[in-house]
C-alpha cells in the first residue's frame, strides 16, 4: 500500500470513528465510547507522525510526506475530522457540565428547603 493510499485509508477510518463516537455520546453509551478511544488515538498518532516529519523537514526513503500533505482531498478530509473532533469535544463538555450540575444539585439539594414544593406549600398556610 502506498503512503497516499494508507493516508486515505486511515483518514477515512478516522472520519467514520469520529462519527461513531458522536453517536455513542448522544446515546450515552459511555462504555462503548471508551472502547473506541484506543483506535482513535492510533489513527491520530499516524496523522501526527506524518505532520511532525514534514515540520522537521525530515523525510525517510519510504514516506512521501509531500504527496500526502499536498493532496487536496486529504486536506479536506482532515478538516472534516478536525470539525467532527471539535463537535464531539463540545458534546463531551456539555455532558460533563450537566453531570457536574446534577451532582451539585444533589449535594446542596437536601440543605436548601426553599426550592422544594413542600416548602412553598407550608409558606401559604
Amino acid at each position: 500500500m502506498s503512503d497516499l493510499q494508507e493516508a486515505f485509508f486511515k483518514i477515512t477510518a478516522l472520519e467514520e470513528l469520529l462519527e461513531r463516537e458522536f453517536e455513542l455520546l448522544k446515546a450515552q453509551e459511555f462504555a462503548e465510547f471508551e472502547a473506541v478511544q484506543e483506535r482513535k488515538n492510533q489513527l491520530l498518532e499516524f496523522i501526527a507522525s506524518h505532520q511532525q516529519l514534514d515540520q522537521e523537514g525530515i523525510e525517510s526513503n519510504n514516506i512521501n510526506v509531500e504527496a500526502i500533505l499536498n493532496n487536496e482531498e486529504l486536506s479536506e478530509r482532515l478538516q472534516r475530522c478536525r470539525d467532527r473532533q471539535q463537535r464531539n469535544e463540545i458534546l463531551v463538555r456539555q455532558k460533563l457540565s450537566s453531570i457536574r450540575e446534577a451532582l451539585k444539585t444533589l449535594k446542596t439539594g437536601g440543605d436548601q428547603r426553599s426550592n422544594t414544593y413542600e416548602h412553598l406549600g407550608k409558606g401559604r398556610r
